[in-house]
């Protein structure tokens, strides 16, 4: 019963870690570039443009974060409009928490990671609201039939199926007349070019790994021992959830990737 339960809570911890670690590297790549390419362009102006967007909704992933795991807000700035010419930060969340606390531990590990989720659940719900019809095309539950027997070449077949979907619907002539659209490529660009973690969220998350699998064993140990397999189904589905949603996301990042460049060479 034990073994089974550590080899669960392995698993899903592993997977977490997995899917944080893949997704924040991929956006840090193309955020890097992102920015270079604004900056090249419009200079501070550009990161101005982007950032009052982008960082915010990367600290309020931060923020949120915080606030879901009791951890103690001591100061936060969204975006740092005096400063953004001559300082690095463009905005911080300032926190402490109590060592003692096995969930707020735990806790450090989504706030580190904070911002991938809040980026990629703004983008989402930028797509619903302002392309209502076009969002409808996304059926989440087809997508899902390719999750049953993952590996690499589901994987890519996922990816190529999302990306053509999320294309089709968004480069079409019917949306050059259509400010909506517009406003969405910009807030796109936005997210996808402040969305990345920072060193400082890496570490920071590291250190709630260990306190999450000590909570995800006890979790799995309890699904166990009661015979709550439900439990666990139902969490390995919302990861795989996330992991669509965070597909989505980065496919928004590789066509903001795309516009900006264009502009950079015509520039």
């Amino acid at each position: 019963m034990i073994f089974t339960a550590l080899k669960i809570s392995i698993f899903i911890t592993l997977l977490i870690i997995g899917i944080f670690i893949f997704f924040g590297y991929i956006y840090s790549v193309i955020e890097k570039r992102n920015t270079r390419y604004i900056f090249s362009t419009f200079g501070n102006l550009g990161i101005l443009f982007t950032g009052i967007i982008g960082t915010s909704i990367h600290e309020i992933g931060h923020l949120i974060m915080c606030l879901i795991f009791n951890h103690k807000v001591i100061n936060f700035q969204l975006f740092n409009f005096k400063g953004y010419k001559y300082e690095s930060t463009l905005g911080y969340v300032s926190h402490k928490y109590n060592k003692n606390s096995l969930y707020q531990r735990a806790g450090n590990f989504f706030i580190g990671i904070g911002p991938i989720i809040s980026g990629t659940l703004f983008m989402m719900l930028s797509f619903k609201l302002l392309m209502p019809e076009k969002f409808t095309l996304l059926d989440i539950n087809y997508f899902l039939l390719y999750m049953n027997n993952i590996n690499i070449e589901t994987f890519t077949l996922l990816l190529i199926n999302l990306f053509k979907v999320v294309f089709s619907a968004l480069f079409s002539i019917h949306n050059l007349g259509n400010i909506k659209f517009y406003i969405f490529v910009y807030l796109m660009i936005s997210i996808s070019t402040h969305i990345s973690l920072s060193k400082k969220d890496f570490e920071n998350s590291s250190i709630g790994i260990f306190s999450l699998f000590i909570i995800l064993f006890l979790s799995s140990l309890i699904c166990v021992t009661f015979n709550l397999n439900n439990f666990l189904s139902i969490f390995i589905n919302y990861l795989l959830y996330l992991f669509i949603f965070l597909s989505i996301g980065l496919i928004f990042a590789l066509i903001s990737l795309g516009i900006v460049y264009i502009v950079y060479s015509i520039r």
